[in-house]
């Protein structure tokens, strides 16, 4: 028991720890480099490496639980979300950078419950796609470099307020983060015609 908890623990944390990012973001300086940027990115790196964390401890000491199947992923969008949010609120970022990635992530936590995600065959039908690790690997890469190098001076030119270097990893990062609801939302549809097709022929058996 306690080295299934381990691993959830780790999975747990990622998500306390979102409020103490937010609160660092919303604090630091809008137009120089200080501590509160620094502590941010910190925290944030150390909340993101949670999740290599525990998967690995999960692998090592075979402790995968339907647990950390359902909150794993959901801890990650919520940490990408949750920054990405805060860093438009700052003007870090302008809004329709953050609407993009967290428009794909509502539709899915909001299909979720439809195709029955609490299922575990349907989750397991629904296990996380390299797509989406990659997707979330260059997102918090790039919000990693916003956190540090973005200012919020509207009066700035576009690439004088958002480093570019993070805004063609954050723009890649797009790319595979719709191509990997593009299959989630495929594998989704499958299932849910399987399931009706199973319904309708009980329904003729009858």
């Amino acid at each position: 028991m306690i080295k299934r908890n381990v691993a959830n623990f780790f999975t747990c944390l990622r998500i306390i720890l979102i409020p103490l990012i937010i609160w660092l973001i919303s604090v630091s300086s809008a137009t120089r480099l200080d501590a509160a940027h620094a502590w941010a990115l910190g925290v944030f790196l150390f909340a993101a490496s949670t999740d290599f964390i525990d998967g690995q401890i999960a692998r090592r000491t075979h402790t995968i639980s339907e647990f950390g199947k359902l909150v794993d992923p959901l801890a990650d969008r919520l940490l990408v979300i949750s920054v990405l949010i805060a860093l438009m609120v700052r003007q870090f970022i302008p809004i329709w950078m953050g609407v993009v990635i967290v428009g794909r992530d509502v539709l899915i936590l909001l299909g979720a419950p439809i195709v029955g995600i609490n299922d575990k065959a349907v989750r397991e039908k629904l296990a996380v796609h390299w797509t989406g690790k990659l997707a979330t690997a260059l997102l918090f890469t790039s919000i990693c470099i916003f956190i540090l190098w973005n200012l919020a001076d509207s009066s700035l030119a576009f690439f004088d307020r958002v480093n570019p270097i993070g805004f063609v990893i954050f723009m890649i990062g797009i790319v595979f983060s719709y191509l990997s609801g593009y299959i989630y939302v495929s594998r989704g549809i499958k299932l849910l015609k399987r399931r009706e097709e199973v319904t309708n022929g009980l329904a003729d058996d009858s």
